[in-house]
């Protein structure tokens, strides 16, 4: 008898939504990993901030932490390595 066939892990991810659940995006500040969410950017005064490498890639802090993150982005445009950002957290 012949088995059916059956999906790939890729297949049922993208049939589930891609297996993700939340209906935001996912922005976490470079220096401290606080979540951010995106209205934070255009808040008066702005809590968030985009910040850019030499390289032209964007990456995102928390207002208070420009200077920790700036310092990031420094030290990944001087050595070329990525960059150390902290672990996520909500």
């Amino acid at each position: 008898m012949k088995r059916e066939k059956r999906l790939t892990k890729r297949e049922r991810k993208a049939a589930d939504g891609g297996g993700h659940a939340h209906d935001h995006q996912h922005i976490h500040c470079v220096a401290c990993g606080r979540h951010i969410d995106p209205h934070e950017f255009s808040a008066s005064p702005p809590t968030a901030k985009i910040l850019a490498c030499q390289h032209g890639s964007k990456f995102p802090s928390c207002a208070a932490c420009t200077a920790q993150s700036q310092k990031l982005l420094d030290e990944h445009d001087r050595t070329g390595q990525p960059v150390q950002t902290a672990g996520a957290w909500h």
